[in-house]
């Protein structure tokens, strides 16, 4: 009885999560598609000042910075998680 309730407690926060992202997805593309049309995407995209006082909306660096920390996340993580695998697995059981 108690695994049925918290299946359906977890069903329903997955649910609410889910509609959460979709919400705010659906926010962000509501007011920014307007926005975008009229900078202009590859300006968007391509621009490398970010005044929104000027009306200079470009985007560039910040993609850059999340490539390069994705890319400084991967450098570090991928050596360090092989060794330590299986004394995880040593310490929690099959």
């Amino acid at each position: 009885m108690k695994e049925k309730a918290m299946k359906v407690v977890f069903l329903i926060a997955a649910c609410v999560s889910i509609l959460a992202v979709a919400l705010i997805c659906i926010f962000l593309f509501a007011n920014g598609i307007p926005a975008i049309k009229e900078i202009g995407l590859f300006d968007f995209l391509t621009g490398t000042v970010w005044k929104p006082g000027n009306h200079k909306f470009g985007i560039l660096p910040m993609i850059l910075g999340s490539i390069y920390v994705t890319a400084g996340a991967l450098i570090v993580g991928v050596p360090i998680a092989p060794p330590t695998n299986p004394q995880a697995s040593q310490h929690n059981g099959p």
